[in-house]
């Protein structure tokens, strides 16, 4: 037994306990759907249907239910990749990729790694000016670790990712340019050496069809194959446009298992120009059917994999803005009519799953410092004391004066408080004493001898008044030491820190709308212009109008209320979050406006309707949740962008209003 399989067999337990226990309380609501589901349809006639999996994703207990129970293969999203696995060189960390290969083996799941070696995502060391020889031991070395670290864990690993330009060339990486064609061929060597029961593919984009670029792969192959290195299959990842899918399909498929490779469908999902429609639905339906019954069509395709199971974690919508429901659930995890055609295609008779049920959120750690530190100290030389006369709320916040460096800053330890394999929200308000700057909220991670610093939560716009800090954090196990620490990026000012709060998912507190086997898409904007993105190009959608909901709700009113709106921006956009306490009478149906500060424009949202005019914005209540009682409060959430050319920063709306009375912002 290898030493990776002797770490997860014995801590197997202890990694998968939170998750086991979540997924065995949510479970019966899925026994009142009788059928098989897709898994145990796909399974019967040996095929793979599996998804990505990434370790926020496995924090869920809604994703875990899902999909646990449709699919029966999981494949490594960025935890796999070469940043994350060995981001100083000669230095592996691989608690991330664990946890995911944890996961499968105790769902019995088959595990798929991504991937070993590829242009993107490298961290800063591998392209440093070396010679050839070098280089190449950097590959080889690297493939050595991955894949003798998981040796007898993965079935398949994508040894090789995207190594082809659209004509069928290869691609100008840091590998081609210093070791032309030869790195592919090592870096198979090399995983076959690692892991000899893996089966080792090369995976690409825009190969699904017969046209240059799949004869590029097929004849890299076939040279292959010549020299004796050892290749088992190709990967077609099939990020595809609504109605596009390409007629040569099976032809393709067919001439790569014909020189003796297994194929498989990769990543696959198929985008829509959002609002989508009944009949875009209907015909990403017949998409999906295609493809999967392509693949299973043939002996040697032996599995499909979708690039996320639902909305929630889609990556459609951050890169192709004006785009999304690309996957077989929505956002509310109702199956859409594409589930219904993939089960089909596999020969079964699908009964349309319900959806899993919303979890509530429980108070974990709050440290208000109203009567002391509560266990916070300093980083470095700087002094943290609790102060009374400065407070966001209540009477006391805690300060830290005399920082000398930007990572100087409050700091509490937590690894006794936190569970491995559970996902946490983590707020804290922050400002400085004078100035502004740019505050981040973090968690210092040791394992072993090893650290990572992982943020949690950034924002540029700290000063004189109160800025929240909030985001997710997900505590991989392993760790022997663990805080949480507010730092700032670019000043050295005295820094308030006041209301942390932590919490985490508990048991079910409602259930979601019951399934449809016509799900629609619940968000309703109009769609910016889309931009060509690897890994397929995007084609150019005109604006339409914005769709209304089918149904009017009866909206109370008036109602008292307070928002809390947050934001996380990465370099494109970001994920907007509002919960709406209602503080009056009960409503049965609600609207929710606001107008955006800057040029924001949503593109996706969850647990509401979202229509956008300009900057103004309104969020309707989901089929589910409409009815928010006196007390109560309601959430829900958004993708969005920025417009071409868009220089102004992510500033909160000034105003909200809930059924037309104005709220107090939070």
């Amino acid at each position: 037994m290898n030493h990776r399989s002797w770490t997860r067999h014995a801590r197997t337990v202890a990694v998968v306990a939170a998750a086991g226990a979540l997924v065995a309380a949510v479970l019966p609501v899925l026994a009142a759907s009788a059928g098989q589901t897709l898994a145990q349809v796909a399974t019967a006639r040996g095929f793979h249907i599996g998804t990505a999996a990434g370790v926020r994703t496995l924090a869920s207990s809604q994703w875990r239910q899902v999909a646990d129970t449709q699919f029966n293969s999981v494949t490594m999203g960025n935890e796999g990749k070469w940043d994350a696995t060995e981001p100083t060189q000669g230095q592996f960390d691989f608690a991330a990729a664990d946890a995911i290969a944890d996961y499968a083996a105790a769902t019995g799941k088959r595990l798929r790694g991504h991937t070993l070696v590829w242009h993107s995502q490298l961290p800063s060391w591998v392209s440093t000016d070396r010679t050839a020889a070098a280089q190449r031991q950097v590959l080889i070395d690297h493939v050595t670790g991955v894949a003798g670290h998981f040796a007898g864990d993965v079935a398949q690993w994508d040894v090789v990712n995207e190594p082809f330009n659209e004509d069928g060339t290869l691609r100008s990486s840091v590998w081609y340019t210093r070791l032309g064609e030869s790195y592919i061929a090592d870096a198979l060597t090399a995983a076959r050496a690692a892991d000899p029961a893996a089966k080792l593919f090369i995976n690409d984009y825009n190969v699904e069809g017969v046209n240059a670029k799949s004869t590029g792969l097929y004849n890299l192959v076939q040279r292959l194959q010549a020299a004796g290195v050892p290749i088992d299959g190709v990967g077609l990842q099939a990020h595809l446009i609504v109605g596009q899918v390409p007629s040569t399909l099976r032809q393709n498929i067919e001439r790569f298992t014909a020189l003796g490779l297994k194929v498989e469908i990769t990543e696959l999902d198929v985008r829509i120009p959002l609002p989508a429609d009944t009949a875009e639905l209907t015909q990403q339906a017949a998409d999906y059917r295609a493809v999967v019954g392509a693949c299973a069509a043939v002996a040697g395709c032996t599995g499909v994999t979708t690039w996320g199971v639902g909305e929630v974690d889609s990556w459609i919508p951050a890169f192709f803005p004006g785009y999304g429901a690309a996957l077989l659930f929505d956002e509310q995890w109702r199956a859409r009519p594409a589930y219904t055609a993939v089960v089909e295609a596999l020969g079964g008779t699908a009964t349309v799953p319900a959806p899993p049920p919303v979890p509530s959120l429980v108070s974990v750690a709050a440290y208000p410092f109203e009567s002391g530190l509560a266990g916070w100290g300093s980083r470095g030389s700087e002094v943290t004391t609790q102060v009374t006369t400065v407070a966001h709320g209540g009477t006391g916040s805690v300060l830290s004066s005399g920082r000398t460096a930007t990572w100087q800053g409050p700091t509490r330890p937590v690894l006794d408080l936190l569970a491995p394999g559970k996902l946490y929200t983590v707020s804290a308000w922050a400002r400085t004493a004078s100035g502004t700057g740019t505050a981040r909220l973090s968690m210092q991670r040791q394992n072993g001898t090893a650290t990572r610093y992982e943020n949690v939560s950034a924002n540029t716009a700290i000063g004189t008044s109160w800025t929240l800090l909030r985001g997710d954090y997900l505590f991989l196990p392993g760790a022997t030491a663990l805080s949480v620490y507010l730092e700032t990026t670019d000043t050295t000012g005295d820094l308030y820190l006041d209301d942390v709060t932590i919490e985490t998912e508990g048991p079910p507190v409602s259930s979601s709308a019951s399934a449809s086997a016509s799900a629609s898409a619940s968000v309703s904007v109009s769609p910016s212009a889309s931009r060509s993105v690897s890994p397929s190009a995007s084609r150019s959608v005109s604006p339409s109008a914005s769709r209304s909901p089918s149904a009017s709700p009866s909206q109370g009113g008036p109602a008292g209320c307070v928002v809390r709106y947050t934001t996380n921006d990465w370099g494109g956009g970001f994920v907007g979050d509002v919960t709406v306490t209602n503080t009056g009478a009960a409503v049965n149906g609600w609207t929710v406006r606001w107008t955006f500060a800057g040029d924001q424009r949503v593109n996706q949202a969850w647990g509401a309707t979202v229509t956008q005019a300009g900057a103004a914005v309104s969020a309707t209540n989901a089929a589910w949740n409409g009815t928010v009682g006196a007390g109560a409060a309601v959430n829900f959430g958004f993708l969005a962008s920025y417009t071409a050319g868009y220089t102004g920063g992510n500033a909160r709306p000034a105003a909200f209003t809930f059924n037309g009375t104005a709220c107090t912002v939070s």
